[in-house]
């Protein structure tokens, strides 16, 4: 895509990258020529992912980690400096959820939701603005969702609720890092349904993957991907703010 070359030889992090969107987004930063950090708790298959695209000459390592706890989360930064250096840009994609009404819903499930959406998100990104001071080009994407956007979703209370705080999160950022003269960019990108593992995690088995299919043609981690690198791929004094789409047929 025109305008990542200047990306090329950057260090990328990107977090819940073992399967689904953090994995195609991977793929398509490592084909773009950037150094890639992924951190994921499945730590066989950030192996297994990073052994495949180490054959094509892409420069990959992993990190794993849990995004619920604080030490993890701290502990990527070092191991990436040791090998590498600073991260230039910070792919916030880890995340979970659990489908269920309010009334059913179970604290500790929402508890870590809350932990890995919002606090996970804003301890990474607190600890990779650190490393991105003072750097002339540097971007932040948050992974979201259409519930960032879309009320009134029954049976996703929580999940729906970190959503929107992410996006408040962003939101203000964003605007903290233009008063203080920051290069710093921050983008959401809020894909629709996207067939990938967590529908079927998040509701327990109850509904399949190949359940993505039966209403309408679902998006897949690759359209999520190529929304990141058109992020990616503007000018310095572009800044997108989201990225908002859906699958045909899946309304707002």
């Amino acid at each position: 895509m025109e305008g990542l070359e200047r990306w090329k030889g950057k260090i990328v992090l990107i977090t819940g990258a073992s399967s689904g969107i953090g994995e195609g987004i991977a793929r398509a930063v490592a084909a773009a020529g950037m150094k890639v950090a992924v951190t994921a708790r499945r730590s066989e298959r950030l192996r297994a992912l990073i052994s495949e695209l180490e054959k094509t000459g892409a420069e990959m390592m992993a990190v794993p980690g849990d995004m619920s706890k604080e030490a993890d989360i701290r502990a990527l930064f070092p191991a990436i400096h040791e090998r590498w250096g600073t991260v230039d840009v910070l792919i916030n994609n880890a995340g979970t959820g659990a489908m269920a009404t309010f009334e059913a819903g179970r604290p500790e499930e929402w508890r870590e939701t809350l932990e890995v959406n919002v606090l996970g998100l804003s301890i990474c990104t607190r600890e990779a603005l650190k490393d991105m001071q003072g750097k002339e080009d540097a971007q932040i994407v948050n992974v979201s969702s259409i519930y960032a956007h879309r009320l009134q979703v029954p049976n996703f209370s929580y999940y729906q609720a970190s959503k929107f705080a992410a996006r408040a999160l962003t939101d203000t950022l964003r605007a903290e890092l233009h008063a203080a003269g920051a290069r710093v960019k921050i983008a959401m990108v809020s894909p629709g349904m996207t067939a990938t593992e967590f529908r079927e995690k998040a509701s327990q088995g109850k509904f399949s993957y190949e359940s993505y299919f039966k209403e309408f043609q679902p998006l897949v981690p690759h359209d999520v991907a190529e929304a990141v690198l058109f992020i990616l791929s503007r000018p310095r004094h572009v800044q997108v703010q989201d990225i908002l789409f859906s699958p045909m047929g899946q309304g707002l």
